[in-house]
């Protein structure tokens, strides 16, 4: 069975957005695995794989770290399981959403519930993830609670384009999900396992698609602690 190293935060959360693309990819490649989670600040549980985040997997004897590269090998090692990609092409442009999501739309939800999700990591993390990400922000993790309305349109602004693109069609890619749809939920369910606060208007697009994924697989990401 394959073994995933995830992140833990406080009530057994599972978090770590880039883990859960893998835990869809796993999932829609129907393929068991089994979850070790590790604190984020604890670089010597995975120093196994060669690097310092999560995910990583190891299936067999072959270790993989990084969620892009992950996706790439289960549709390598799998072919005939239901591909991730659909395709070379489907492949170069799942590639191209995949740095655009994490480049503009991770950076846009990160001030908007950054100061929840502290409240929320492993409390060994606690101190860990206030250096790092008032480093990023470049500001307190309590101005960036203040700022949080403000940053919240501002991600419904970079949010507006996929808004446009799931009334016409029910799947970022399409008529079925795949890789690219896991890319985006995994920003999606990083802040509603960390977050009470409400993203998405509940008439919009995105939430109507955030439903459809959440009900996947039975239910698979619907059913974990959240808010």
């Amino acid at each position: 069975m394959i073994q995933l190293w995830e992140l833990r935060g406080k009530e057994d959360r599972r978090y770590s957005l880039f883990s859960w693309r893998t835990r869809m990819a796993l999932r829609h490649k129907e393929l068991e695995f089994e979850s070790t989670p590790v604190a984020m600040s604890d670089k010597a549980t995975i120093a196994f794989s060669g690097g310092k985040t999560v995910p990583v997997i190891k299936d067999g004897d072959t270790v993989v770290r990084d969620s892009w590269r992950i996706a790439e090998y289960l549709e390598e090692r799998y072919p005939d399981r239901p591909s991730l990609f659909g395709g070379a092409i489907g492949r170069g442009v799942t590639h191209t959403f995949n740095i655009w999501v994490d480049r503009a739309i991770v950076p846009a939800m990160m001030p908007v519930i950054v100061a929840d999700v502290h409240e929320r990591v492993d409390p060994v993390d606690e101190e860990y993830f206030r250096r790092q990400f008032e480093g990023f922000l470049k500001c307190t993790l309590e101005e960036a609670r203040e700022r949080a309305p403000q940053a919240l349109e501002r991600l419904k602004r970079v949010l507006e384009p996929l808004e446009a693109a799931l009334k016409r069609q029910p799947y970022v890619c399409g008529a079925a999900p795949a890789y690219a749809d896991y890319i985006l939920f995994s920003v999606v369910q990083w802040a509603r396992i960390m977050s009470p606060r409400v993203i998405f208007d509940t008439s919009g697009a995105l939430y109507g698609w955030r439903s459809r994924i959440l009900d996947l697989y039975d239910a698979f990401a619907r059913n974990v602690q959240t808010g």
